[in-house]
């Protein structure tokens, strides 16, 4: 079997593996909240009457019950993330310890510094009679095609009340 071939059923099983992996969690909720349906009818059958509207009771009350079983769990998800704020570290974690959303650049984010903050400072700065605020745009502007150019920013031009969340050493593009 070529290199090639390898490549691709290995990227093809690599591919399901994620897509598994990306609806284990909502597959787990439905098989629980179907689970918990099934398991509950038993003891809310006896006081139902065997027929409603001319259909099954069952047909008609386990789907309610899937569904209060969906709003309890959503309720519940609410309270633990929103008003208990159990998830704030892990977000505060995920902005603060991603070096791209601390210093690096991205690629989107260097094509919008590229082609709109530059040409408008440098347009800006063109247009601008002298002054000390010309002064203040030249000095961004380099700046700006500094921190583009090595697509980083340096920990020097960090403020110091933000050099705490610089997380390498090593100043490179990632």
């Amino acid at each position: 079997m070529a290199k090639d071939e390898k490549e691709k059923i290995r990227r093809f099983i690599n591919l399901q593996y994620v897509k598994m992996k990306k609806i284990a969690a909502v597959g787990s909720l439905i098989l629980l909240t179907i689970n918990l349906s099934l398991t509950i009818y038993p003891y809310v059958e006896f006081r139902l009457p065997d027929t409603i509207f001319f259909i099954p009771s069952t047909y008609i009350v386990i789907p309610i019950i899937f569904l209060f079983v969906v709003l309890l769990i959503l309720i519940g998800a609410h309270i633990y993330v929103r008003k208990l704020e159990m998830y704030r570290t892990e977000s505060l974690a995920d902005k603060l310890l991603n070096p791209y959303a601390v210093y690096a650049i991205g690629p989107f984010e260097e094509m919008l510094y590229r082609t709109m903050t530059i040409p408008t400072l440098e347009a800006a700065y063109q247009s601008m009679p002298e002054c000390k605020e010309k002064t203040e745009v030249k000095k961004q502007l380099d700046n700006a095609k500094k921190f583009v150019n090595l697509g980083y920013i340096p920990k020097e031009d960090f403020p110091n009340h933000l050099k705490k969340y610089y997380l390498t050493e090593k100043e490179r593009r990632l």
